[in-house]
């Protein structure tokens, strides 16, 4: 019966969050909707279909997946429970965020790999007679992913009705970086004051050239940098994997409450460790 004693207290658990969402639900699942709204900007810079709300749910359900394999492995008490609970839910809200953040991130280097070549063709178009509306459209049609969706959305938003200097600063929001933040100002500032703008472009892509080259250098000299900090950071997991062998030190870490605190400490130290090595080694050319 002892046995059988944390399992009928585990769906007796359960049974009871069952029953509170069903009482619950529309409200809960409203305030869940509106926080999804947090993660508007970074779903659409990440090039993410999904909804919203239903990536908000998909972390919940996450949040809520993981408390429940932590109570299976731990057996802690109601109050532990309950702080694992919070744990859970903020480590999934600030993994969601950090998913999001990776892939937006990734979309805009693979963007920026991308502008020189759209900009010479951008800049080849606007010589041989087109506007630069028509000279985008020939730049997305010969453009990969994602500077043709992003190009093709700039042409969008002007057949909508607004103005192509308002569409390319909409752009140099989504894609955050500084080049496509200096295409937008050349872009208004040509329109303003006229000149060659298939000369701008052209210079424009030489100076992306010249930029993407001293970032391959800067990455190469800070190479070794990078991997010791890897392996400093990720050693104390190693360690900790070869205490797990040893049946006394894992069940004083796992069974015990003192035990389990020091380990989350230990992770949460490592993993800022991990971070502010990381930070250290980046240099932004």
């Amino acid at each position: 019966m002892a046995a059988v004693a944390p399992y009928a207290i585990l769906l007796g658990a359960l049974a009871a969050i069952g029953l509170l969402f069903a009482s619950l639900g529309e409200p809960l699942f409203a305030r869940v909707g509106t926080l999804g709204t947090r993660f508007t900007v970074d779903l659409e810079a990440a090039g993410m279909r999904i909804e919203p709300a239903h990536f908000a749910f998909v972390l919940a359900g996450v949040a809520v997946a993981a408390w429940v394999l932590l109570l299976l492995a731990l057996h802690p008490s109601i109050p532990v429970a309950l702080l694992m609970l919070a744990g859970c839910a903020g480590f999934g809200a600030y993994g969601g965020r950090v998913y999001l953040r990776r892939r937006r991130v990734k979309r805009i280097a693979a963007f920026s790999d991308q502008l020189e070549g759209a900009l010479r063709t951008l800049a080849g178009g606007v010589r041989v007679g087109l506007g630069i509306r028509q000279a985008l459209v020939l730049t997305s049609e010969q453009s990969r992913e994602p500077s043709k969706t992003e190009f093709m959305r700039v042409v969008g938003l002007t057949s909508v009705g607004m103005g192509i200097l308002d569409a390319f600063d909409q752009l140099a929001a989504r894609m955050t970086n500084t080049e496509t933040a200096v295409l937008a100002r050349v872009v208004r500032v040509q329109a303003q004051t006229g000149g060659d703008l298939g000369s701008v472009l052209d210079g424009l892509a030489g100076t992306i050239r010249d930029r993407r080259r001293l970032r391959r250098r800067v990455r190469a000299i800070t190479a070794q940098g990078r991997a010791t900090a890897w392996l400093l950071g990720l050693l104390p997991l190693f360690v900790g994997g070869f205490m797990f062998t040893q049946g006394e030190l894992r069940d004083a870490m796992l069974s015990t409450l003192i035990g389990q605190i020091m380990l989350a400490v230990s992770l949460a130290l490592d993993a800022l460790a991990i971070v502010s090595l990381v930070r250290i080694t980046k240099i932004d050319p």
